[in-house]
């Protein structure tokens, strides 16, 4: 891998190699409820990463080949493909872009069983997921007696699953266009967009949206808008008709921000309200969000309720670097060095080819000192079924129930022993249950204790122990696992 590193000197192309070993000593391999088995498992995974930095091209893409082997036999060996890519390219100059991201990666086939966070231990468990997105874009400006600025997307998303129990293909296409005047005191703005999706198994949504928003910036801390138009989606029954909303941004400090919006639409109310307040070494945050998702939206929104990144981003050193790229590197260097989770309370995305209305509440705490870091972060989600559903439900969690409701909450302490070790420490608990007509529900808590170090300016390692303790529909389940790595990095 050293070797194929020299090959990437092309001006702002760089390839990245590591290699990351691990052995996991686990009492119950399979994660059962009734037949638990003991065994140790050891992988290897090199990782190849190409980056690009330019004016015009941004590339970040990680591919990773995970062998992993069970020592007594539990069962069969196997390689894990795993990938994550994430380009955008300005193709014209100020004109038309293209954004483009792909993942691969093993997760649990439902909310209601008990894998652990790391989703390899028990196979028979897991669904390969394999999503992709390509958006191309036209942003530009239209006279219309004033300049107004032109934007425009267009969305298409693939994403294929396949495991033990299900294989299917779900893909959705959304238009977004938007003209807004130019910045003044009082401003308009029109919104169009269309989402149609289609899958293996239910039958195709389409939705269709114009609205018209009334825009007013008293001054430049505060902007307002209200909106009003149409709306016509066939879902399960067809609903059409007016939509109106209201919403809001407030920055009254470089330090503090709050934004929302509030819409009443033909299916439902939907909302998006976020707030976050900064001092020197504490960030808080807090949002609620109603919506349509799809899995595809939640894959693509990355693995997790709460990403660590964004609350440290407010801190500093983070905050000072105006360039967002290297300011997720830096952020990724420290989570990496202190031994945490980028992102927290993680949990399976609901694996539908629905289209489901989620509301979503969760806040996070996070305090950075000189050499310690605390995090607090905890959730609380619904998710409808009855709203976009076409057809009978199969193969996915709304099978065993059309409401599903979680809550979870994560805690963690970070403490920098030395220059190059640290001890992390966390607990995470949370509960999926069905609506109460369906009888299930399950409930884990992971509690896990690890040591990292660096053993050269290229490698590190850590050791750690790993306690789960759950309760699924088959019965209770009990996992210890030590688990150590070892990460050596190329280039």
């Amino acid at each position: 891998m050293a070797l194929f590193a020299e090959v990437a000197h092309a001006e702002n192309w760089r390839v990245t190699t590591a290699l990351t070993s691990r052995v996991l000593v686990s009492d119950n391999v399979r994660v059962s409820a009734i037949s638990p088995q003991s065994d140790t498992v050891m992988e290897l995974n090199p990782q190849f990463t190409l980056t690009r930095r330019s004016p015009r091209l941004s590339l970040d893409a990680t591919y990773r080949p995970r062998y992993i082997d069970y020592l007594d036999g539990t069962i069969d060996s196997r390689v894990a493909h795993d990938f994550n890519g994430t380009g955008s390219w300005e193709a014209i100059d100020d004109l038309f872009f293209l954004n483009a991201t792909a993942i691969s990666a093993q997760r649990s086939q439902s909310v209601f069983n008990a894998v652990p966070t790391d989703n390899q231990l028990a196979p028979d468990q897991l669904s390969r997921t394999r999503t992709y997105s390509l958006t191309p874009s036209f942003r530009g400006t239209v006279r219309l007696g004033d300049v107004a600025t032109w934007r425009s997307n267009y969305n298409i998303v693939r994403s294929e699953t396949s495991g033990a129990t299900t294989a299917n293909t779900l893909t959705s296409e959304t238009f977004t266009g938007t003209l807004a005047s130019t910045p003044a005191k009082i401003g308009w703005q029109v919104d169009v967009s269309t989402t149609k999706t289609s899958s293996d198994l239910s039958r195709s949504t389409d939705r269709k949206r114009v609205t018209g928003s009334l825009i007013y910036r008293p001054d430049t801390t505060i902007r307002l808008a209200a909106r009003y138009g149409f709306e016509d989606t066939n879902f399960a029954n067809q609903r059409n008709g007016d939509t109106y909303g209201f919403g809001a941004t407030w920055n009254p400090t470089p330090r503090t921000s709050f934004s929302g919006d509030v819409d009443e639409r033909p299916f439902s109310t939907t909302a998006s309200l976020r707030a976050s307040h900064r001092l020197p070494r504490l960030a808080l945050s807090a949002s609620y969000m109603r919506n349509l998702t799809t899995r595809a939206e939640q894959i693509l929104a990355q693995n997790g309720v709460t990403d660590l990144a964004e609350s440290l981003a407010q801190l500093e050193p983070f905050a000072s670097e105006a360039d967002p790229d290297q300011r997720l590197r830096m952020i990724e260097t420290f989570l990496r060095d202190n031994g945490l989770q980028r992102f927290q309370t993680s949990l399976t995305p609901i694996l539908s080819d629905r289209q489901f209305l989620q509301t979503r509440m969760q806040m996070t705490v996070v305090h950075t000192g000189v050499r310690n870091t605390v995090s607090l972060s905890f959730f609380r989600s619904e998710s409808d079924s009855g709203i976009g559903g076409l057809g009978p439900i199969s193969g996915d969690d709304f099978a065993l129930s059309p409401v599903i409701r979680q809550i979870g909450w994560t805690a963690s302490y970070s403490h920098r022993l030395t220059a190059s070790s640290s001890i992390n420490l966390s607990l995470t608990t949370s509960k999926s249950d069905g609506s109460s007509s369906s009888g299930i529900g399950s409930n884990r808590d992971v509690a896990n204790a690890t040591w990292t170090t660096r053993l050269g300016t290229r490698s590190s390692g850590s050791i750690g122990l790993r306690m789960t303790r759950a309760t699924v529909t088959a019965g209770d389940v009990d996992e210890n696992a030590v688990i150590a790595t070892l990460t050596t990095r190329f280039n």
